[in-house]
């Protein structure tokens, strides 16, 4: 099979591993305007990586295809069903979502300049 071929509906790898997106926002999220004590981190780590996934899967050489507005719609979807035992209802996730997306390329900036090599 063909390394360039992308089994349909799949994120593209980028060569940030999810542990890298989870580490990033469990040093940070508790400090977001929309931080709440009574949740835990467990509850926001789907949130914010469906906004860097998605994010990422929206973006060729650097430049975003779509907006964020011209995609909330279908994140708000796809949240329903990729939530997994978060507890977030759409309302409380949003913000999340939307902080993983805006962060998104600044993460996959850092993990590369680290020198981790793609793929780990």
């Amino acid at each position: 099979m063909s390394p360039d071929y992308q089994i349909p509906g799949r994120v593209p790898e980028d060569g940030v591993p999810r542990e890298a997106v989870s580490d990033y926002w469990r040093e940070r999220f508790s400090a977001e305007p929309y931080y709440d004590s009574n949740l835990a981190f467990e509850d926001y780590e789907p949130a914010y990586y469906l906004g860097y996934s998605s994010r990422h899967a929206r973006t060729r050489a650097d430049e975003v295809i779509d907006a964020y507005e011209q995609v909330e719609a279908e994140l708000e979807s796809r949240w329903a069903r990729e939530q997994a035992t978060s507890k977030l209802t759409w309302a409380q996730a949003r913000n999340a979502v939307r902080r993983g997306w805006d962060e998104s390329t600044a993460l996959h900036q850092s993990h590369l300049d680290r020198g981790v090599p793609r793929g780990t």
